[in-house]
């Protein structure tokens, strides 16, 4: 693997496992709000995906001469996007559709499109900080995997990967 791809690569697996950590903590109602400084970040790791995507001939992403993708590279897409989505709209029904804002009052409540859904106590505003900041995490864990997976793929599609790439037994020989 190149070292820009490694480095990319490195990157992408590093902040997936540091949203990993601020998702967990959400499930003790910690807020980690620094995590938002990941946000500009992984703009610019996609650009690169992307980027690097581009630079691979369109056949060889669908041959399997050019480097097979992992079967479970395949399923973990897919259980990726399947959770993004389960965790969304668990995160939705959790907030009532709200977020967890202090009134002009100091009163903290759950507000959605200015309009005062209820008031919170103190332990509720936490719990609903922290459900805001597991949707957050949610989605930046996925997608800065899908973005290590993107960076794997590209190694396997391209370059020295090919030498080790295994070819699977045709079945019309």
């Amino acid at each position: 693997m190149s070292t820009g791809l490694r480095l990319l690569f490195l990157t992408s697996l590093f902040s997936a496992a540091a949203c990993a950590a601020a998702h967990v903590l959400t499930f003790a109602n910690i807020a980690f709000y620094p995590i938002y400084l990941f946000l500009p970040l992984l703009f610019l790791v996609w650009i690169f995906a992307v980027g690097h995507m581009r630079r691979v001939p369109r056949k060889n992403l669908i041959s399997e001469i050019f480097g097979n993708v992992p079967r479970w590279m395949k399923v973990s897409t897919a259980l990726l996007f399947a959770y993004v989505v389960i965790n969304f709209f668990a995160c939705i029904y959790l907030l009532d559709g709200g977020n967890p804002e202090r009134a002009s009052d100091q009163r903290l409540v759950l507000k959605s499109k200015g309009k005062i859904l209820r008031d919170l106590s103190p332990t509720e505003f936490r719990h609903a900080q922290a459900v805001q900041i597991r949707m957050l995490t949610g989605h930046m864990l996925v997608f800065f995997t899908l973005a290590g997976f993107v960076f794997y793929a590209c190694w396997l599609k391209t370059g020295p990967a090919m030498a080790d790439a295994k070819i699977a037994p045709s079945d019309t020989a």
